[in-house]
């Protein structure tokens, strides 16, 4: 099968969606509401990526697509987005999940990803039955080759400590270690790549 791959369109949400809980703890999010099922929350982080003003948003996503027999397969996906807009646009999140889980820890509204300065990678997904594939690969290449293009001269993004092969991608790609920052009680590394 044969990758290539576009800019997302809002059709693509659905998938797009899928792909970014792979980067999400599900775990902690379906113990905040024991009736809430892994593709009910697939659905809420839908509306997030059809949204034009979220962090998940279409507009933010590259996705790598695959044409086959059965058509188009969106194979993997990455966003992005300036961080200066980081709380912007990371607020109608926030507001939406203190709705719906109004007895839940309030974390994620306090967790710091990113600042000015630096165009932020904020979630990656390949699907699992095509992992190996150098899809990550092309995605990270697409969406570099758009920071490029915008004139932001550093990239970053942060890695669970516990994920050593996608910490070893992203340095093959050339980011470095600059810190730590905690996300939802977990240490993640502060990576970054500069021009």
């Amino acid at each position: 099968m044969e990758i290539y791959t576009r800019e997302a369109r809002k059709e693509d949400a659905g998938d797009i969606a899928r792909l970014f809980l792979m980067a999400w703890p599900v775990e902690e999010f379906l113990a905040m509401d024991p009736s809430l099922t892994e593709d009910g929350l697939a659905e809420i982080v839908k509306g997030y990526v059809e949204s034009e003003n979220t962090v998940y948003s279409f507009r933010n996503t590259i996705v790598a697509v695959g044409s086959g027999d059965e058509g188009e397969i969106i194979a993997g996906a990455i966003n992005g987005y300036d961080g200066e807009l980081y709380q912007e646009l990371k607020k109608p999140v926030v507001e939406d999940l203190r709705r719906r889980f109004p007895s839940a820890r309030k974390d994620y509204g306090d967790v710091t990803e990113t600042e000015a300065g630096e165009y932020y990678l904020d979630s990656i997904g390949v699907r699992q039955d095509m992992r190996s594939h150098g899809i990550g690969t092309k995605l990270f290449d697409a969406i570099l080759l758009k920071v490029r293009s915008e004139g932001h001269r550093t990239v970053g993004l942060i890695v669970d400590i516990d994920k050593p092969k996608a910490e070893a991608l992203y340095v093959r790609l050339g980011f470095r270690h600059v810190g730590y920052r905690d996300f939802m009680g977990h240490t993640m590394k502060h990576m970054q790549l500069e021009y």
